[in-house]
């Protein structure tokens, strides 16, 4: 095992996972419940699951103590290593620019 590996909490990392996996099963729940106002639901909720998951993420080599060393907003935030925030910000840049001339 890596140094790296020994530096995550695992214990941690499984409780806030679990947390994120139940506000994954409420949405869920939620959608099943009333599948008519679907858009409605995920746009009200799928915010939630994003932040708990990020909160695993974002917490797991502290542990607790990223509580108290951490902002809020970074806790929360999508993760920087992840490509998708990549992607996302590649794609902001692009809808930024002027149409090209052809």
């Amino acid at each position: 095992m890596s140094e790296e590996q020994l530096e995550y909490d695992p214990e941690w990392t499984l409780a806030t996972l679990n947390d994120a996996k139940e506000a994954l099963e409420d949405l869920i729940a939620q959608v099943e419940d009333s599948p008519e106002e679907v858009k409605e639901i995920l746009e009200e909720n799928i915010a939630n699951v994003y932040a708990k998951l990020n909160y695993a993420f974002n917490s797991a080599k502290d542990g607790p103590d990223a509580l108290l060393s951490m902002p809020d907003d970074e806790l929360v935030a999508f993760p920087s290593v992840l490509p998708l925030k990549h992607k996302v910000e590649f794609e902001e840049k692009d809808e930024e620019k002027p149409d090209e001339v052809q």
